[in-house]
Parts: C-alpha cells; sequence; structure tokens
C-alpha cells in the first residue's frame, strides 16, 4: 500500500461550502489498496453512480490490470478515477468512473483533478481519453465539453436497462486543456 493520509469514513462530511480550497490538491496512483481503502471508494463510487459504481473487488483489478487515481485535498479524497488502456486502441486510455465528493463540486476541483489525470495520461503516452457519461449530467457533460471531449455516440442501455451513456473522446492534439472546444449554450 502506498503512503497517504488516512481516509477519512464515509460517515464524515465532506468539506462545505463555496470557498476554494486551502490546499493544492494531490493526484495519487494508489497501486495496492487496502481493504479498507477499497471499501471507502467503493461506497463513494456508488454514492457518485449508484448502482452501476465499481465495487471493492473491481477496483482492485483496476488497480493491478490498470490505475486507479484518488484526488486528495489535504487529508480528504475529494474525488477518485480509473485508467484503463483499450486494447482495440492502445494509444487511447478509457477513463472510469471520474468522480468528486459532493462537498467538492463547484470549487474548480473538478476541472484541476481532469487537468491532472490529463497530464498523467499523457505521460503514460496516451493520445487521448474516452468516458461515458450520463445524459442527464449536465455539470460533467460541460466539464468535459470545456476540455475538448466530444461526442462518439449515443448508446442506450449502457450499463443495462435505463443506464444510457453517451460515448465521449478526448484527442489531445484537438485541444488545449480547459479550454471551450465545444460551444456551451449556458455560457451565452
Amino acid at each position: 500500500m502506498t503512503d497517504h493520509p488516512a481516509p477519512k469514513s464515509k460517515e464524515d462530511p465532506p468539506c462545505a461550502g463555496s470557498q476554494p480550497p486551502q490546499t493544492e490538491l494531490r493526484l495519487e496512483r494508489v497501486r495496492r489498496p487496502g481493504p479498507e481503502l477499497l471499501a471507502l471508494l467503493a461506497a463513494y463510487d456508488e454514492e457518485a453512480f449508484g448502482v452501476v459504481g465499481l465495487r471493492a473487488c473491481d477496483l482492485a483489478v483496476m488497480a493491478e490490470a490498470g490505475a486507479v487515481f484518488v484526488a486528495w485535498q489535504g487529508e480528504e479524497v475529494a474525488g477518485a478515477c480509473q485508467l484503463l488502456r483499450m486494447l482495440d486502441e492502445p494509444e487511447f486510455l478509457y477513463l472510469v468512473g471520474f468522480y468528486l465528493r459532493p462537498g467538492w463540486r463547484g470549487r474548480g476541483v473538478g476541472r484541476r483533478f481532469l487537468e491532472l489525470v490529463s497530464q498523467e495520461s499523457r505521460r503514460l503516452g496516451a493520445q487521448g481519453l474516452l468516458l461515458t457519461v450520463a445524459p442527464d449530467n449536465a455539470r460533467a457533460l460541460a466539464l468535459y465539453r470545456r476540455f475538448g471531449f466530444a461526442e462518439e455516440r449515443f448508446v442506450p442501455d449502457f450499463y443495462g436497462p435505463g443506464e444510457d451513456r453517451y460515448l465521449l473522446r478526448w484527442r489531445f492534439e484537438e485541444g488545449v486543456d480547459g479550454q471551450c472546444m465545444i460551444e456551451d449554450p449556458g455560457r451565452r
């Protein structure tokens, strides 16, 4: 297990309010998470994604076969995600389960988290990222579009009945981190 602050329990309230974070967001790749961290990340995954969230056993496999990243804000888990190299397109990484805890949303943390993940993806030799997002997740769609993700297709029932998703792709050479590449109607 890697060295990192002891995670706060799921019952601890997330950082509240609209003030900017007081410490720098730190991205950590967790290579061999212990049972306590796996259980905590699985609970947060379920908090973010409901029944389609990854379980502790799924996250253990992701840490071994891909990469599990935790976004730390001080000693608190602000978010997490997983990366897998695509077999049919090895130059692209699949960004799985990118989420922020509720208390960290709307404070610029998601943007910084995605910046750090994209930097790490480039370091790993990726030319871009793919992900899925629920059609009703307007906040996530806006963030991804600002970074240059573009819709490849809509997939009905991607995760099962009623779990529709957009498949989005960001080719790094086609966009600059954080600059709006697709017009956001809400920004007019």
